[in-house]
């Protein structure tokens, strides 16, 4: 049976938007990170001593990608947009999730940088094999 209700996500470490579809209604949400971002420097590499801090980042990204995650209903279609390994990493534990509890659903991934809310509901549209009527302009 096809689901009559559809979820994209963008997300990036940042922050990430979902926005579930269905042809009746639109539910939003938008989730900051805790995620620190990356340090860059050109100084000395990380020791012992003065460590790079990664460990601490993926911990942060797992809680985040895991909130995310949380908010999406578990029986709806997915498309996830989003820039980096970010995108890849969330439908990678998605499906990891579906897998354990037996569940089957289209995941969609697409690489994508910064993208509005009204684009990302498009790609929902078309993803859900109903996009959008285009009108000409007057």
């Amino acid at each position: 049976m096809a689901s009559l209700r559809y979820t994209g996500v963008w997300i990036s470490a940042n922050s990430a938007t979902v926005l579930r579809w269905s042809p009746e209604t639109t539910v939003r949400h938008h989730i900051d990170s805790t995620v620190p971002g990356r340090h860059r420097s050109t100084g000395r590499p990380p020791t012992e001593e003065h460590s790079g801090g990664e460990g601490h980042r993926d911990e942060h990204m797992r809680a985040f990608l895991d909130h995310v995650s949380r908010v999406l209903a578990v029986d709806d279609d997915l498309l996830l947009v989003g820039d980096g390994e970010v995108v890849e990493h969330l439908a990678d534990s998605i499906r990891a999730d579906d897998a354990i509890h037996g569940r089957e659903r289209r995941i969609q991934v697409e690489k994508s940088g910064p993208i509005t809310e009204p684009q990302l509901l498009a790609r929902i549209r078309t993803f859900a094999g109903s996009p959008a009527k285009r009108c000409r302009p007057r």
